[in-house]
Parts: C-alpha cells; structure tokens; sequence
C-alpha cells in the first residue's frame, strides 16, 4: 500500500483531541460514542456554548437516546463529566475532563427541558463530578490531593514503599507526584490492602492496560461492590471471565476485552433478565445468523422477546420455535389460497372477446 500524505490543515480554528483519548479511549469505544465525544469537545471552542441533547442529535443524525448514552458512557470513563438537576435524570452541564490529571475544563449544555432551572455548578462540584462513574455506589469516597506532610509519612512506611516499587516496576515508569497519589488514594481513600493493590495493577497490566487512569477505573468499581481481599477480586475476575469472553467469542471479537457498553448487557442479561449463558449464547448465534455481524443490542432484543414470552430455558426455545414455524407455514398457505382464489375468479371470466367485438359492431 502506498504511503499518503497529509497536509497540514492552512485553517485557524481547530479543535484540540488529546492523544491520551486517541490512544485509550476511542479504540474502546462506539463509534456513535466518539462522535458525540467530538462534536461537543468542538462545541467547547465557541464561548458560552449552550445545547440540549436534541440539537446534538440532530446535527449528528441520532436519536436523543443514543446522545444521552454516550454522555453517560463517556462519564463512566470519566471522560466527561454530567451534572444533573434535582430530579437527577436531565442533565444540566458537562465537564471536559483533562485527561492528563484531575483539573476539568468546563462548558454548559443545557437540555431544552431543564433551560428554565439551570444553574452554575461551583468549582468544588465541577470536582465532584469526576469522583465516580454512572452506576458507582455514592458511597466511594472521593479522591484527594495528599499534603506533602501526608506523602512524607506514608513514603516512610515499608510496605507503601514496596508497593510504590511494585506498581512501577509492573507499569514500567517512574510515578509522576499525581500518579503516586492515586496509588496512595486506593490505599488510604478506598482502603484497599497493599496486596489487593498489586492484584488490582497485575490484572490490568495483564490484560494489556498500563495507565493508571484505567486502573483508577477498575479500583473504583471493585469498592463500590464491596471488594475487600484478593480472594473477592479474583471471584469477580473469575465471575467477568466466565460470563464476558464466550460472549466475545461468540460475536468472534476475540483478541480484546469488552467494552464498557458491551459488559454493561452481559451484566444485565445475567443478572437483571437471569439468563443462563446456554441462552445467552443461543441469542448471540441466532443474531450473526440472522444480521452476520455482532450486535449487543439486536441480541438484547431477541433476549427481550424471550423474556417477555417466559422463555427461561432451552427446551422453551424449542417450543417458541416450533410455533414460529407453525404460523409462517400458515401465512403462506393462506397466501396461496388467496393466490388460487384469484386464479379460479379470473378463470370463470374467461369471455369470447371475438363475439363480443362482432356484437359491438352490430350496434354501431
């Protein structure tokens, strides 16, 4: 394949993606996801930017619902994050988080339906907003800045400075001073042991994720479920693995771990529907069947239909089946009946055309 090149772009305003989100972010990503992600980091160059989830929507070609759960993803990543108002379903602003540290570049958006009640959120809520992902217990506390009085007495301890040399040697680097405060916020803020620490940071590196943002991630959902030893960490890995990777390889995305959506429907057809994996499986097969593509979301809909028609088990699959197959053959009997009545009307106006054009012409 031939090289191409690329001209610089001769055009003033532009709009700056950070190469931390092209490099960790978006290959994990919707694709939907990232345009919404992009079209409102653009917005954020135009001062006093203001927007309902509908506008977005339509300059995009997508529906609300789709904006709103790429908002919501992005702020499970903490890409974003959402201010909400009272009733805590509209959303009332978006921060632009830097991803680089903790420091949030702010811009409004206001839905159309909240324009009338909104208000600006303080710096110290614009910090708040990037404390957890959707779905994160509001328990977790909130990560903080350590004073140096604070750093000096927990550098000082044997097993932190252990555990700093373990964390580095696996990341391979040097900890910058916010890097080693996120490492001392799982073990200070989250309570996690030392040894739950190096498990947290061996399973991610493991899985091919060196930064500590991600591992921040994970650390947050393991406290927001309650994971207090390796011994809960690996039942929940083990749960992850059981449940995620057969999915994977039945859609044949194989090489790679789940997306934030896509584990957020295997937890959902798990535990919220109560599907066994047979099922599960049935209905990831039946979707490359019938699209020949994956697709979380068509699977989620025949798993929807099952659902509602008290489908649990495979044998009722079988049955729901056979009565498909029942009413699509008598649809296309019906059909052909309909087709052969047609047929046997036409044929009893079956007229002598030549004696009807002789008896014409005799009137004339």
């Amino acid at each position: 394949m031939e090289k191409i090149s690329l001209e610089k772009s001769p055009l003033a305003d532009v709009t700056l993606i950070s190469n931390l989100f092209l490099d960790e972010y978006m290959p994990r990503a919707n694709g939907e996801y990232v345009k919404v992600y992009l079209y409102i980091l653009r917005l954020s160059t135009k001062a006093d930017s203001e927007l309902s989830a509908d506008s977005i929507a339509d300059a995009l070609e997508l529906t609300g619902a789709d904006v709103t759960r790429a908002l919501k993803y992005w702020e499970q990543s903490r890409v974003l994050g959402l201010d909400y108002d009272r009733s805590g379903k509209n959303i009332t602003r978006i921060v632009i988080n830097d991803l680089r540290k903790d420091l949030p570049i702010s811009f409004k958006i206001v839905p159309e339906a909240t324009q009338q009640t909104h208000t600006t959120a303080t710096p110290k809520q614009d910090k708040m907003l990037t404390a957890a992902p959707t779905g994160i217990s509001d328990d977790v506390p909130v990560k903080r800045e350590f004073t140096a009085t604070e750093l000096t007495k927990f550098t000082s301890d044997e097993d932190i400075k252990e555990l700093l040399y373990v964390a580095q040697t696996y990341l391979e680097k040097t900890f910058s001073p916010a890097e080693t405060n996120t490492i001392l916020y799982f073990y200070d803020g989250l309570g996690f042991s030392v040894e739950l620490i190096e498990y947290l940071i061996e399973y991610c590196v493991s899985n091919g994720h060196k930064t500590i943002r991600y591992i921040e991630k994970v650390a947050i959902e393991w406290a927001s479920e309650n994971i207090e030893t390796v011994t809960d960490a690996k039942a929940k890995v083990a749960t992850f693995t059981n449940n995620c990777y057969p999915v994977l390889q039945a859609f044949g995305l194989q090489g790679r771990n789940p997306g934030t959506s896509e584990k957020e429907f295997i937890v959902k057809w798990t535990n919220d529907y109560g599907f066994s994996m047979d099922m599960i499986l049935d209905a990831c097969n039946r979707t490359i069947n019938t699209i020949h593509q994956p697709s979380f979301q068509y699977a989620d809909s025949i798993l929807q239909r099952w659902l509602k028609n008290g489908v649990k088990t495979p044998s009722d699959i079988k049955s729901l089946d056979a009565i498909h197959e029942t009413r699509a053959k008598e649809s296309i009997s019906a059909k052909q009946t309909s087709k052969n009545s047609f047929n046997s009307f036409s044929s009893q106006r079956d007229y002598d055309y030549a004696a009807l054009e002789r008896d014409l012409l005799r009137r004339r």
